[in-house]
């Protein structure tokens, strides 16, 4: 994914999202790609925690579910009335684009 977000923005939100998934959650990768452009992405620390996503062979891994993603990018959206990311050739400037239906795969979770 990438952001405008600032990489401080990112920590906080990691922070806030990490009281709701018992701390689980960490950056696989954050990257300041330029002056107003970090690339990241989230990943859960233990695959048998909370946040893990569900593979399609049923199994744990190491991505984060998509309730991860959306509380990050609600805090985001909630503190900062700027930001805007970029998910899945989606552009999300709104809670009201984060949690839209069609970007919802609620089976890939144990949440």
């Amino acid at each position: 994914m990438k952001t405008n977000a600032t990489i401080l923005q990112l920590n906080e939100a990691l922070n806030c999202v990490n009281q709701k998934f018992d701390n689980n959650i960490q950056f696989k990768e954050i990257k300041q790609i330029s002056s107003r452009r970090v690339n990241f992405t989230l990943r859960v620390k233990n695959s048998s925690g909370k946040g893990a996503k569900i593979g399609y062979s049923g199994c744990k891994t190491i991505a984060a579910c998509w309730h991860v993603h959306g509380y990050f990018f609600e805090y985001l959206f909630l503190k900062y009335n700027d930001i805007v990311i970029w998910s899945l050739g989606q552009k999300i400037t709104s809670n009201s684009d984060n949690w839209k239906g069609a970007r919802i795969i609620a089976n890939l979770c144990d949440c």
